[in-house]
């Protein structure tokens, strides 16, 4: 890893990801406009082939998804169901994704306040994408939103996307055969989210600052026109391994 003028590399043999300090994102700010001076400031290009991913946390706060009501108050009303309640963490499912506190967030908020999801998303993603096409006149570019969470049994977190455009999300490798000849029955790679862990390592969980981060130089067949939809990545309870009931 490298750090220049505050912007950091990860090198990996394909993919390049730089992750964008910025200063502190004020709630009702204007979010594309808020990028956009961030990344002329560190004179960064967007070019064909990339990925950006957005903190999901700035854009609930340009969104004024922001509140001083009890946590418990709040996932209540926010959480499409609660799997769990441990008292003050509650094991949520949202949007198709089983998370803690329904993704309401208590770090990086001021003191008696705390963020929601974001409203919308895929219609975020989708109109973000637009306006860097647009503006830099390019065919291939992916914008993700992103969030972090927990799994089983591990400790840490790990990335999720929350909504993405412009590539394919979700890639089925059922009917493909395996280095031995065995045809795969079950096995698809969530591209969206793993995009969303790689990007976590820089963006970080406490004062790193970096909403942002720039994947470049990404196979261009996993671009897409196609409209996505995060329902494209969810499973129902028969499918998934870790429900008991």
């Amino acid at each position: 890893m490298q750090v220049f003028f505050s912007v950091f590399f990860v090198y990996t043999f394909f993919m390049k990801l730089i992750g964008i300090t910025t200063s502190i994102f004020q709630q009702g700010e204007n979010i594309y406009s808020f990028f956009i001076e961030h990344i002329k400031k560190k004179r960064i290009e967007i070019k064909e082939n990339s990925i950006v991913v957005i903190s999901s946390k700035i854009v609930a706060l340009s969104q004024n998804r922001v509140s001083s009501e009890k946590l418990r108050t709040m996932v209540e009303k926010e959480a499409d169901e609660i799997l769990v309640d441990k008292g003050e963490f509650f094991l949520t499912v949202k949007n198709g994704i089983v998370i803690a506190n329904a993704g309401i967030d208590q770090s990086n908020s001021k003191q008696g306040e705390i963020i929601l999801w974001p409203e919308q998303c895929q219609n975020f993603v989708d109109e973000f994408r637009k306006k860097l096409q647009e503006l830099y006149q390019i065919k291939n570019i992916g914008v993700v939103l992103s969030d972090s969470r927990v799994t089983m049994r591990r400790r840490g977190t790990v990335g999720v996307a929350l909504a993405w455009s412009g590539f394919w999300g979700v890639k089925d490798e059922r009917g493909k055969k395996d280095l031995f000849g065995r045809v795969l029955e079950v096995s698809t790679v969530n591209i969206a989210d793993n995009m969303v862990s790689a990007s976590e390592i820089l963006m970080g969980q406490a004062d790193e600052c970096t909403p942002f981060v720039l994947i470049e130089n990404i196979n261009k067949n996993l671009f897409t026109n196609i409209q996505q939809h995060e329902k494209n990545a969810w499973i129902g309870k028969k499918e998934d391994l870790f429900f008991v009931g």
